[in-house]
């Protein structure tokens, strides 16, 4: 088989691999981080998002910061995150010859076009799917302007939103924060917590929380809540995580969260 048409059966097997297909926890990206080639700036990431609770895949560090985001956002803003989405070949092969743009391809041979994410919102008019692709301004060449307006084009024709997201339009600090809360979302990613340990001193660690988190360091305050509940040493400060994740108690998410330092805690929502 010569290399035109490896490339071409590769990427049939994805499709008949199931890649790019599905809804909520039943999607496939369409490339994945374990494949061997990808584009991006190496920073190939698996997470296990809160939404449909499935992993996703990230290519570069700019689509992480950006999927921390929408992962934070509340159901009734964001339902679903479908990463590494791609477009019908056929469609958007006439749309670059309409355009007199060369398509994507390797070796001459054209391989599909995938756009960063494809997420569905609700609005007051009920759901709809709106497209993002993330990027930092130095990746903004003439090469990759050029296959985002086959990008545009397509999702136009189809009554779909589509726009571009650059790294410093996130809130830096925000993402931060839901990083460092992420793993906590779960409490099956910690051994040796369950959901009746946390039930049992909740609503003591709350209270201990909101009366001293804000004059004390929050890991010192954590290790101090391990020894009065017995708890092996760390399992508070992932209970703080996984309370603060699950939105059960809330801090002002625009201030770095540090251990070493205080951080205000209320039952509040703090925009």
């Amino acid at each position: 088989m010569n290399r035109g048409n490896s490339i071409r059966q590769s990427q049939e097997n994805k499709i008949r691999d199931g890649r790019g297909q599905g809804y909520g926890k039943e999607y496939v990206p369409f490339i994945q981080a374990s494949d061997n080639k990808t584009p991006g700036d190496g920073y190939l990431t698996r997470t296990l998002g809160w939404k449909a609770e499935r992993i996703h895949h990230t290519l570069s560090k700019v689509e992480y910061k950006y999927l921390m985001l929408l992962n934070w956002m509340d159901m009734d803003i964001v339902l679903d995150i479908r990463e590494q989405y791609p477009l019908q070949i056929e469609r958007t092969i006439e749309i670059a010859e309409k355009l007199h743009i060369a398509h994507a391809h390797i070796n001459n041979v054209p391989v599909y076009q995938t756009t960063d994410f494809m997420i569905s919102i609700h609005t007051s008019k009920g759901i709809r799917d709106v497209v993002r692709t993330v990027k930092v301004v130095t990746d903004l060449t003439a090469r990759t302007l050029e296959l985002f307006e086959i990008e545009r084009c397509y999702f136009e024709e189809q009554g779909i939103e589509w726009g571009i997201i650059l790294e410093s339009q996130l809130p830096s600090t925000m993402i931060r924060n839901i990083d460092w809360i992420f793993d906590g979302r779960f409490l099956d990613s910690r051994p040796g917590l369950d959901i009746e340990v946390v039930e049992y001193i909740k609503n003591s660690f709350i209270q201990l929380l909101i009366d001293e988190a804000a004059a004390n360091p929050i890991q010192k305050l954590c290790l101090r809540a391990d020894n009065k509940y017995g708890l092996e040493s760390g399992s508070c400060m992932f209970i703080l995580k996984h309370l603060l994740a699950n939105k059960i108690i809330h801090t002002d998410m625009q201030k770095l969260i540090r251990n070493s330092s205080p951080l205000f805690i209320s039952r509040e929502a703090m925009k």
